[in-house]
């Protein structure tokens, strides 16, 4: 018994070596793994990230400034101005009709007026004038506030010319003459009026102040 059971064992452990070393010898094939292509990722910016970021204000809008209105200016003072009485007797000779006019050139623009006005007094006849002497009763560059002025015609630019008339008895009179109804006047003169006001005043009748001699008659 106990030299078979010798035998058995021998015989287990020859098996046991033959399969040990076919192992060994037959190792089992490995699989690669599967190649995977390059794929770009994009990361998305983290929350931290993203809260951190400033962001550009929009850009404020200067407020645009309204342009001013182009003012408008005053009428240009008339030019080319002529004065001119005419007188008509009555058959009888006891009236005389008197119509002054007044003609200008320039200007003769829409929407302006002509305004002319009768001087109240004589401002540039001196305070004692020597005898026997005479000159103009208004010069150039004389103020002439309202005060001294009154008005005795208006018509529109266009028109170039307006005129006055009225009439009265037959006498002797010296200087400009003047409608006896109204304020004496010794000068006349115009100025243009529109909206943005009136020009200057041009003169179209001087006027003229006399200081008689000791030989000279008056009427």
């Amino acid at each position: 018994m106990v030299g078979s059971r010798a035998v058995l064992a021998a015989i287990l452990g020859a098996v046991l070596a033959a399969c040990g070393a076919g192992v060994a010898s037959s190792p089992l094939p490995v699989t690669p793994p599967a190649e995977v292509p390059d794929v770009a990722v994009t990361t998305p910016p983290s929350s931290a990230t993203a809260a951190t970021t400033p962001v550009s204000p929009s850009p404020s809008q200067t407020p645009r400034r309204t342009p001013k209105p182009t003012p408008v200016p005053e009428p240009p003072k008339p030019s080319g101005v002529t004065f001119d009485e005419r007188v008509r007797v009555s058959d009888d000779e006891r009236f005389a009709e008197f119509t002054q006019s007044v003609t200008w050139q320039t200007p003769r623009t829409e929407g302006i007026e002509i305004r002319v006005y009768g001087v109240t007094m004589c401002l540039a006849e001196p305070e004692d004038p020597p005898p026997d002497t005479s000159g103009p009763c208004l010069v150039v560059h004389t103020a002439l506030p309202a005060s001294v002025r009154t008005l005795l015609a208006t018509a529109p630019a266009s028109d170039g010319a307006v005129s006055w008339t009225w009439t009265e008895e037959t006498g002797c009179s010296i200087g400009l003459e003047y409608d006896p109804g109204g304020p004496a006047y010794y000068a006349v003169v115009l100025a243009a009026y529109g909206a943005s006001g009136h020009s200057i005043f041009a003169i179209a009748e001087p006027g003229l102040w006399w200081r008689p001699g000791p030989n000279d008659v008056v009427c």
